[in-house]
């Protein structure tokens, strides 16, 4: 019954998050290290191993993002705006040449060392489909925080196979919470790209 409630809460908690992504919220980060928290304890009762190792990266990334995203450059008194909470606003941006070379290196790194764990060293049910989530949604988070618009095609990806793994396992919040993620990529990557526009 604990692991339930612990699923509703980090399902709501994951829907209030995402909705603070499509907008570019900085408060994104403190709503995921309650998600977080919440999802570490209910995939490491299903052995989702990878799963949950995703969300204690999740805890520390949304540390990262937290100031990350609050130490941005202040502008010269001469040009700010005369509404300052726009001054506060971080714009997404398109993935450059080498930032794109680093995110493809990660992919296969990461992809590989979490998928040779999950396959020799645990009971794992599905390692490579776990395996892959955890990856795509490592590189995009790390995208992130960069505020880098293609994160949410990574996303899409990630959000589709974790609907079929969740749904596997019979984690059905989680399964409809991931649902939701994967509309809301096409929607947070829309929103996005008419930010840069």
């Amino acid at each position: 019954m604990g692991e339930l409630i612990l699923e509703i809460f980090g399902t709501v908690t994951g829907l209030l998050y995402v909705w603070l992504e499509i907008k570019h919220r900085r408060s994104m980060w403190m709503v995921g290290i309650v998600m977080s928290v919440c999802y570490i304890v209910v995939f490491g009762v299903e052995t989702l191993y990878a799963s949950m190792g995703l969300y204690v990266y999740y805890l520390g990334i949304s540390l990262y993002g937290w100031f990350k995203w609050g130490n941005r450059p202040q502008r010269s008194k001469k040009l700010q705006d005369p509404m300052p909470e726009r001054n506060l606003k971080l714009k997404p941006v398109h993935i450059d040449v080498s930032t794109a070379w680093v995110a493809a290196g990660l992919l296969i790194v990461v992809f590989s060392g979490v998928w040779a764990v999950l396959r020799y060293l645990t009971d794992h049910p599905a390692p490579a489909m776990d395996a892959a989530i955890t990856t795509l949604n490592i590189v995009a988070t790390w995208l992130l925080t960069r505020s880098i618009l293609e994160q949410w095609l990574l996303l899409f990806v990630a959000n589709g196979l974790a609907i079929v793994l969740y749904a596997r396992t019979g984690l059905w919040f989680t399964t409809g919470l991931y649902t939701v993620y994967l509309v809301s990529s096409v929607i947070g990557y829309i929103s996005w790209r008419r930010k840069i526009s």
